[in-house]
């Protein structure tokens, strides 16, 4: 079942790039693999697009789906998959990589629309794909590395049927009313706005965050770990009077902060 989930998930991300070619046809498509709980699509768009346009993103994805009834895979050279995609460096990037794994360049096709894919669809699209829901947008590096270009990166989610769709949804609603990065920091932030925008800054609050972005700046290996922050800095909380103690209710504090990132069975190695 599992399996057959990522499947039709995978067709969702190939038909989330379908409805984004036709509704920008200038636009450079690279990846989009299924992942937990959803997929998503990486785009080089000529113009940046918004949350505004996944409705309307939404909307051709059904339009296309009614077309779609199956996907047909074939075997192609190298040569002519360089030929279908010659005017997409990223797909033409992929291509360069395959012959050093020695695996087949395979395209599959549904409807009008065809991409470079290993593999793993929904036998029926039309059929199968019951309710889809696009989430929301974010800036990914080509292939995780920052001396690439950002792309912009589209996630959705899709189910068998409207009702699972719906109770996905909602457990995320919930999910997001016990975010404790809203629970935590939400009143006691030292915001700061500018003279010129109508940007608001905040002071920084605590450094778990800042090391943890510093970590997912770029793509880790298992190999990488155990990896180690330290630091000596100065937080900011605007707390109210009674809420805490002693020396933490000062608006300001420097500290000497520690994070480490470290496999499972580091744990031990890393804290005795």
């Amino acid at each position: 079942m599992e399996k057959n989930l990522d499947n039709i998930r995978h067709s969702c991300a190939h038909l989330l790039a379908a409805a984004v070619i036709e509704l920008w046809p200038d636009t450079k498509r690279t990846i989009g693999p299924a992942i937990e709980n959803g997929f998503y699509y990486d785009f080089e768009f000529a113009k940046p697009i918004s949350e505004n346009d996944l409705p309307k993103i939404e909307k051709k994805m059904a339009e296309i789906l009614k077309t779609w009834d199956k996907f047909e895979g074939r075997e192609v050279t190298a040569a002519e998959a360089k030929k279908i995609f010659a005017d997409n460096p990223y797909k033409l990037e992929l291509i360069e990589d395959i012959p050093q794994s020695q695996e087949p360049i395979t395209i599959y096709r549904s409807g009008d629309f065809e991409d470079l894919c290993r593999g793993g669809h929904s036998q029926n699209p039309q059929k199968d794909i019951g309710a889809i829901k696009l989430l929301s947008l974010a800036g990914a590096y080509w292939r995780g590395s920052e001396k690439n270009k950002m792309l912009t990166r589209i996630y959705g989610t899709c189910f068998p049927t409207q009702k699972e769709l719906d109770n996905y949804l909602e457990m995320l609603e919930e999910a997001k009313k016990r975010d404790h990065r809203k629970d935590k920091f939400g009143d006691e932030l030292f915001l700061v706005e500018s003279q010129e925008t109508e940007d608001k800054l905040v002071l920084k609050p605590m450094n778990c965050p800042h090391h943890q972005q510093i970590y997912a700046s770029r793509q880790r290996s298992y190999r990488d770990l155990p990896i180690k922050y330290l630091e000596t800095t100065t937080i900011y909380r605007d707390e109210k009077a009674g809420e805490l103690n002693g020396l933490s209710r000062v608006r300001s504090a420097t500290q000497d902060d520690s994070h480490t990132f470290c496999r499972p069975d580091q744990i031990k190695e890393v804290y005795t």
